[in-house]
């Protein structure tokens, strides 16, 4: 297990500094093997046959393909450009980026603060498995707000991350007619079944969350949102935009107006919450006056 870890980090290695380095030479490559933490043999180069080897496993197991333009004798990532519109790809290279830089900088790794990660990703692998071999999973399930967990089996249908947490989603048996969500950091067990089931063909779990903000798909349909937001606010949410149909309508001076179109749900608004008096909401009326009773609560809480 230990040298297959150790092989593993190599792969990473590997991927992260090509990627990073967009070209790179076989030279400048097996220079910095010969600096990098992981080579524990002090090793002064990748010799030919393991370097291509480790290219073809990096191929196998992650559909990234390392290429060589003989005329220069350098290394680049097939379509690399095209990785960020792939998510999946993209999740990879950063969580290859981030491991490498833990694993180069293991002598000052006090200095690297990380978020915690509360979602507990050791039930992933049998999620991921049920939904590949169409297995259903018998699953027992805490909310936050439940004194005792429930037992139930489970048709999962895909998995998404949300605000550092991952999510199964998929049919419950206690709830057979509805796609429910739910959080892995509150599964207590998952253990599969002999049973099976086959995924909808028309289930989509991009479109399924299309107009949502996060995990919620409360029964209300999407709608056109407006917030007004002051220009120091207005470069957050360009850097970093809340949803994919978030657009820019109006820039002045001293303020800046953006439009969303999305189901205006609880896990949304919560985050229009969090820019409290740097955001106002300007449309749909009905949710701007909720914003104006619940800042009448807060003034007659703090009174």
């Amino acid at each position: 297990m230990a040298a297959s870890a150790n092989l593993f980090n190599r792969y990473i290695w590997l991927t992260d500094i090509i990627y990073s380095s967009r070209r790179i030479t076989r030279e400048e490559i097996n220079r910095r093997w010969s600096r990098a933490s992981i080579n524990e043999n002090h090793e002064s180069r990748i010799p030919e046959r393991t370097f291509h080897r480790w290219r073809q496993e990096i191929e196998q197991l992650f559909h990234i393909n390392i290429i060589c333009d003989k005329p220069t004798n350098s290394y680049y990532i097939e379509n690399a450009e095209d990785i960020t519109s792939n998510r999946l790809q993209h999740w990879f290279l950063n969580a290859f980026a981030i491991a490498n830089i833990a694993n180069e900088n293991t002598d000052i790794q006090d200095k690297i603060l990380l978020e915690e990660m509360p979602s507990d990703a050791r039930f992933l692998t049998p999620v991921l498995d049920a939904i590949r071999y169409h297995q259903v999973l018998e699953v027992t399930y805490q909310r936050f707000d439940a004194a005792e967990p429930h037992v139930f089996t489970f048709e999962a249908y895909c998995v998404k991350t949300f605000k550092l947490r991952w999510y199964m989603v998929g049919r419950p048996s206690d709830h057979p007619d509805q796609i429910r969500v739910y959080a892995l950091d509150r599964v207590k067990t998952i253990k599969p079944t002999q049973a099976t089931y086959s995924i909808p063909d028309d289930f989509d779990g991009k479109a399924f969350f299309y107009n949502c903000f996060g995990i919620w798909r409360e029964d209300r349909p999407a709608e056109v949102i407006r917030v007004k937001v002051t220009p120091r606010n207005a470069n957050y949410l360009r850097s970093l935009p809340l949803h994919h149909s978030q657009k820019e309508t109006e820039t002045r001076n001293d303020y800046v107006v953006f439009e969303f179109f999305l189901k205006p749900t609880y896990d949304f608004i919560q985050e229009l919450r969090t820019h409290g008096s740097e955001l106002k909401v300007l449309e749909p009326k009905w949710l701007a006056g909720e914003f104006l009773k619940l800042g009448e609560q807060y003034t007659e809480m703090y009174q």
